[in-house]
């Protein structure tokens, strides 16, 4: 079954980091994880490699007004906010449990779940 992109209606490429698998829209490069896949690949050393397009064109789509649909199920998904280091706008399906993050977004996400530097911990806690 061929995936549909949320977004910009491209088609959605298979592809697989370490035996997790994701899908990659052609067009825009944004990605859709599957329950957990983002969460596992989160962890894992050079999994930002996946995120390969412009974060100013991901930027773009995160100001769509249209309803948008699971690219699996077709529910309609929900806007999340992840704020953190970097602050992200990325959408989730209540059914699936999928997720779909926009060009430049999962690089930032993985880099909100890095451990902290004690130094920048100090800054955040102390206002510093």
């Amino acid at each position: 079954m061929n995936l549909i992109c949320p977004k910009c209606s491209g088609l959605l490429q298979s592809l697989t980091f370490e035996g997790v698998e994701v899908d990659r829209c052609r067009k825009c490069a944004g990605i859709w994880f599957d329950a957990q896949e983002a969460d596992q690949l989160k962890n894992m050393q050079g999994s930002e490699s996946l995120d390969i397009g412009d974060p100013a064109l991901g930027e773009q789509y995160d100001h769509i007004a249209k309803p948008l649909r699971c690219p699996c199920c077709r529910q309609r998904l929900v806007k999340m906010l992840d704020m953190d280091k970097y602050s992200i706008w990325y959408e989730s399906c209540p059914r699936c449990q999928g997720l779909w993050f926009d060009a430049g977004e999962f690089k930032k996400f993985k880099e909100n779940f890095r451990q902290p530097s004690l130094q920048r911990l100090a800054r955040r806690l102390f206002g510093r």
